[in-house]
């Protein structure tokens, strides 16, 4: 398997040594994806070449001290667990650290790998005038400072190579990332104190990059990999198990959707998600909830519209730029995903085959649609097994 590109190597804190436990050749990292909604947590494991979930966790994030004071006032479905990225620096990890604690009877060894989705970690493309190496690190290194107005030793960054957008053009093109290193400091320092080992701090897009690898045998064929989070849809093309191109749709966070449930029918952030994520037969024979089935219905669809457009648009711009990548598939993860219909709706409103991220779990009772959900963080547990 040909993999994404390592990104973000932490040279933020002492590495360990990376030894390798009687267990390493067949149980991967701890992968731990940290959203605004929740943290995710998953193992991956290789038995006779095949992937298979080992252990998965979540670990929905408190509400923020300064929300749950008892001076503050506001509706309950306002303070459904959503951080941002200053809250999540403040507050992630450790009001849920003897939980994290807790997490290392579920899971083999210490070395884990985490990354921050929901657009926490900035993403750009950059595309720079021809020139070595070095020359292309300075003129990144540049940019990011300027468009995020921090120092640059402020900041944790990494970049990899993208294909060029103009055949011929003494041109190439990069895709960077950059978070503060206060924060990444902050994750790893956390993450150490609750009995794991921060080896690397990944990029989302690259994590969904090794997660598709995982699921699609012709490394050749293009995907279109969606991930559905909670304050953003993230789509990004992967070919050869590397993220060629990525776009983020703060838009299409399944927020909204869940706002526009709550807001119309009177009921809280966490009824309007019990309502999203039970199936529509179900929804049907409850008495107690049938009288949403239809609008609830109504505005997933509306949801989805708004997705398929986007997905649409980024399809013809990849078709335009370069047919040689055009994607032959689309692939759906993220906690968006138990949305009831979902596959369905995406899959009526393209061309193209569209399935749902999913390798076996120990328990059969999990629906591929939860498994789903893991994707990202299992995408990090198999950096267990790269190079680095």
């Amino acid at each position: 398997m040909t993999t994404a590109p390592t990104t973000m190597k932490t040279n933020l804190f002492q590495l360990k040594s990376l030894h390798r436990n009687w267990f390493s050749s067949s149980y991967g990292w701890t992968g731990i994806e940290i959203g605004c909604h929740a943290v995710q947590f998953a193992q991956v494991r290789k038995i006779a070449g095949q992937w298979q979930l080992n252990q998965t966790w979540t670990v929905e994030h408190p509400v923020p001290y300064s929300v749950s004071n008892e001076n503050y006032s506001t509706p309950e479905h306002e303070v459904f667990g959503w951080l941002t990225i200053d809250e999540i620096a403040k507050h992630c990890l450790a009001p849920t650290r003897a939980q994290f604690e807790n997490l290392n009877q579920l899971f083999f060894g210490r070395n884990c790998a985490p990354t921050l989705s929901d657009g926490m970690i900035a993403y750009r493309e950059l595309e720079l005038p021809g020139g070595n190496p070095s020359e292309s690190r300075s003129m990144i290194q540049s940019e990011i400072a300027l468009e995020s107005e921090s120092d640059w030793d402020e900041l944790c960054t990494d970049s990899w190579e993208l294909p060029p957008s103009r055949p011929n053009a003494n041109t190439s093109c990069m895709g960077a990332v950059s978070l503060g290193k206060s924060v990444a400091i902050g994750i790893a320092n956390d993450l150490s104190q609750s009995g794991f080992e921060c080896q690397i701090l990944d990029a989302p897009q690259c994590a969904m990059a090794r997660a598709t690898a995982m699921v699609v045998d012709n490394e050749q064929l293009s995907t279109l990999a969606i991930n559905l989070g909670y304050r953003q849809a993230t789509l990004t093309l992967v070919k050869d198990g590397k993220p060629l191109l990525s776009r983020g749709l703060l838009p299409l966070g399944l927020i909204h959707l869940l706002e526009n449930v709550a807001t119309s029918w009177n009921v809280s952030m966490a009824e309007a998600q019990t309502l999203l994520f039970v199936s529509g037969s179900d929804r049907q024979s409850d008495s107690r909830t049938g009288n949403f089935a239809n609008p609830i219905e109504q505005a997933t669809r509306a949801f989805v519209n708004s997705l398929s457009c986007e997905i649409n648009k980024t399809i013809n711009f990849i078709n335009r730029s370069d047919r040689r990548m055009a994607p032959e598939q689309l692939l759906l993860m993220g906690d968006g995903v138990r949305i009831s219909g979902l596959e369905h709706l995406v899959s009526e409103r393209s061309v193209l085959t569209t399935t749902t991220w999913s390798i076996p779990h120990p328990n059969s009772q999990l629906s591929r649609h939860h498994i789903a959900t893991y994707a990202i963080a299992s995408g990090l547990s198999a950096l267990a097994w790269e190079e680095t």
